[in-house]
This record gives C-alpha cells, structure tokens and sequence, in this order.
C-alpha cells in the first residue's frame, strides 16, 4: 500500500509540472544558427530566406565525403521565420556527429560537384512574393560545421560568400557643376555570368564556356551601384561599366581581377569642364574583404 501510494504522489506532482508549462529543453530536434558577417542589404537574414541543409555522417571516427544523395540530410530546405531556422518536416539528431553544409539560397541540386549557377543580369529586379531579387538571387553562399552532435546543442553555420562583389560609388568632383541627375543607370559589360562550383569544398571558378553579358548593377542610392560578379579577370581593352545618366553614357575602361569573396570599389569622380560641354571622370579602385 505504501509502494502504490508513492507512485501515485510521484504522478501527481509530474502532472502538476505540465500544467505549469513545464516542457523538456531537448526534444532531439536539430537547431539551426545561420550566421553571415556581411551581405550587402542586411547583417543578418530575413524574414522567408531559405537555404540548403546537407548533414553527413562520422563512420568509426572519419568523416565522409559529401555526396549527392544518401547522406544523413540531403539539400533539406530550411526557411527562416520567427528568428529560428525551421524545415517543412522535424529533422533529429544522428547518434554518430556530422558535417553540416548550408548553402544559400536553396536550389534544387541533382549533384554536388561542377554544379553551373548563374548571377542575374538584370540585378536590379525587385524581389517580388515568388522569387528574390536579382542580387540577392545571385549572392551564392556556403557553410560548413564539422564534427556537431546533439550534445552541442545546436548547428552553427557561417556562412561566406563564393561569389565577388564590384560595387561603382559616384562623387562629385570640386570642379563639377550642378547636381548628379537621379536617372543613373550603371551596367557592368564584358563579363561571364556562369560559374562551376563543387559544393563539398566550396570550390569556385569561372565556367570556361560560359557566355560574357551585360549585367545591370543593383541601385542602392543615386550614388551607389553594386553587383554580384562571376570570379574572373577583365581586360582594360574592354569598357568595364558604362554609366548612363542624363541620356550621355560614359564608358570606363578598367582591369579587374574579381576574386572569391572579395569587394572591389570603383570611385568616379566627375568634374564638368570649363566649356560646360563634357563631364571629366577620374577613376580609382580599391580592393577589401566582403565584410559591412
């Protein structure tokens, strides 16, 4: 009688924790932290983006190679809401610790390896309730986490950027008269907009048949334009950008070595000349780490 008395107190006391709201802290579910030190419109993600979710299992110890299919998660979409990462079904822990693998935003993959991605050319598209904007569609990013197991608590995904990033700033020169016209268009020429890349190393290249195209830079303010580029190395025989503005374009020429991960900035400064009736431009570029 004793015993049975025991008991029944024990569950008693259990039950009045779960009216309390009592829940337990761990439930085998996978957290996600997606982390990213620099993207050109915010510091971290928004509301609805979505990225790919690969985990591969330890065997005895080793780590396994990344692979199309078969892995412990396979490309699982992951979309950010609520400021928590969340998949359209619950994904748990592996006993054994895995790799994990973001990659941003989703696509569908049919492999891993010399996957062909491609930036916008009009990358100043709006983003609209079915598809990104053309930058930020263009802004290919990838993350690794190794060796995570449930006993970390949850996956922490740095992500970095594969492509590079040409950012043109527009200033006025001390001999400039007038203000800047608000009708500025800027567009890069003469640049492949194809790229190889293998997901299990975040490897990144430029696709050798890929196709040079005219891509049409993102407008962050009258005085700024950016764009995603293809890593690659442009000629100065060949016009760079071209910036349109009230109905005269002007053609920069300009060598560039686009890099992996790096920001390149062209600063024109325009200068009217003493008879009025053509705009000086000077030209300087620097380049830096992606990071704002």
């Amino acid at each position: 009688m004793k015993k049975l008395l025991w008991i029944s107190l024990v569950l008693l006391a259990f039950g009045c924790k779960q009216e309390e709201g009592f829940e337990p802290t761990d439930n085998g579910e996978i957290k996600v932290v997606a982390q990213l030190d620099s993207r050109a419109t915010m510091t971290e993600f928004e509301y609805g983006d979505k990225l790919g979710l690969y985990a591969v299992e330890y065997m005895d110890g080793v780590a396994q190679p990344l692979q199309a299919g078969g892995n412990y998660l396979n490309n699982e979409p992951m979309t950010y809401s609520q400021n928590k990462w969340t998949s359209d079904r619950k994904i748990y822990w592996s006993d054994a610790a895995c790799d994990f693998y973001g990659i941003y935003p989703y696509q569908s993959l049919k492999t891993v390896e010399n996957v062909l991605f491609e930036v916008a050319t009009d990358q100043n598209a709006p983003e609209t309730d079915e598809a990104l904007s053309g930058y930020e569609a263009s802004d290919l990013m990838w993350a690794k986490a190794e060796h995570v197991s449930r006993a970390d608590g949850e996956v922490n995904l740095k992500f970095d950027h594969l492509m590079s990033r040409l950012v043109v700033k527009i200033v006025k020169g001390p001999r400039f008269e007038g203000e800047i016209s608000d009708d500025i268009v800027t567009h890069l020429y003469n640049t492949a907009t194809t790229a190889k890349v293998n997901f299990a190393t975040a490897a990144l290249e430029k696709y050798v048949y890929s196709e040079n195209k005219t891509i049409t830079m993102r407008k962050v303010d009258n005085l700024t334009f950016d764009a995603i580029v293809v890593p690659q190395f442009i000629e100065r025989t060949t016009p760079l950008v071209e910036i349109t503005m009230g109905g005269i374009a002007y053609l920069l020429n300009y060598s560039m070595s686009f890099r992996p991960g790096i920001q390149h900035t062209i600063t024109v400064t325009l200068n009217t000349s003493p008879d009025q009736e053509k705009i000086e431009i000077g030209i300087e570029g620097e380049v830096e780490d992606w990071a704002e």
